[in-house]
């Protein structure tokens, strides 16, 4: 638990900057969900474009977390 604790404080604006890009992963996967019956072209593409961004975050913020910042 202290070496979690030590590590958020330490990378927390790292940490911070990656959570907003996981965020907004998240977003673009609701909102493709969300106008799927108006385009579905740019429902693939709003949905791919999510899921790769918030897999590529999510594992960049866990590597972050375990290993620091020369990641």
């Amino acid at each position: 638990m202290n070496f979690i604790q030590r590590s958020i404080e330490l990378k927390w604006p790292l940490l911070l900057f990656e959570v907003i890009f996981l965020i907004a992963g998240v977003v673009l996967i609701v909102s493709g969900i969300k106008i799927r019956k108006k385009s579905t072209i740019v429902t693939i593409i709003s949905i791919t474009i999510g899921i790769l961004t918030a897999l590529l975050f999510s594992y960049s913020l866990l590597w972050t977390l375990i290993f620091g910042y020369n990641s």
